[in-house]
């Protein structure tokens, strides 16, 4: 089992996509370098990714379901990390 601290040591952000959708790790794709995606497995129902800052606040939840909003996805790191790499 992999800690959620461990894959936030190196102090990027995280995006567990957590139903396995090519569309979340998709959206992240500008990000490569500044936020670490992965398919995680939880026992939550209510969010199939999350994105996490380097501090492990949750700075967005894709709910169950919900078609992804990449727009909010794919700016949201620029609130902590500056324009994609």
């Amino acid at each position: 089992m992999t800690r959620s601290a461990d894959l936030l040591r190196e102090g990027r952000g995280l995006l567990p996509d957590l139903v396995d959708r090519a569309k979340v790790r998709d959206a992240a794709a500008a990000w490569t370098g500044q936020v670490d995606t992965v398919t995680a497995r939880t026992d939550r129902v209510d969010a199939d990714a999350l994105l996490i800052r380097p501090d492990s606040c949750v700075a967005r939840a894709l709910p169950t379901g919900q078609d992804l909003d990449a727009t909010t996805l794919v700016r949201a790191p620029g609130t902590w990390s500056g324009q994609p790499a």
